[in-house]
């Protein structure tokens, strides 16, 4: 886990994602916006994922990379299966609100400069990196004025 600095009143955190770390010790709990790169993973890592986003009470999820859509969809389901389901399976109190974008730029953008959640306040962006991205590069780019 590494943070990035604060854009935007928000914290930017940082996490690459690998099989043999425990990144989801450095998974907030509260008031938090989770932007999740995926490119080329199996379903059983995507479930996993969407599990645990929900499981940490993520307000919001925004999906980027390849698998960006099937991503999203999977933790939709997650969240209906968990909310019909006779076994008392564990959902916030809030609604977790979902997207996809192919494009990581947009999506780690928008989580810093427009996402909001109706009853919750986001105070940190946390960026999950599947696929080893230049994550400094990009928060530079944030940093930098819009003309």
């Amino acid at each position: 886990m590494r943070e990035l600095g604060v854009i935007n009143e928000r914290k930017l955190i940082y996490q690459n994602y690998a099989t043999d770390i425990n990144w989801e010790k450095a998974m907030p709990n509260s008031n938090w916006i989770a932007v999740v790169v995926v490119d080329d993973k199996n379903k059983n890592i995507l479930r996993e994922l969407s599990n645990k986003l929900i499981n940490h009470n993520a307000c919001f999820v925004c999906c980027a990379g390849l698998q960006s859509e099937l991503l999203h969809d999977m933790i939709d389901d997650e969240i209906v299966f968990r909310d019909v389901d006779f076994e008392d399976l564990y959902l916030p109190s809030f609604s977790i609100t979902t997207t996809w974008d192919n494009d990581v730029d947009d999506a780690l953008w928008y989580a810093v400069f427009t996402a909001s959640h109706d009853t919750e306040s986001i105070d940190i962006v946390w960026f999950l990196d599947t696929i080893g991205l230049d994550i400094d590069k990009r928060v530079k780019m944030l940093k930098q004025p819009i003309k």
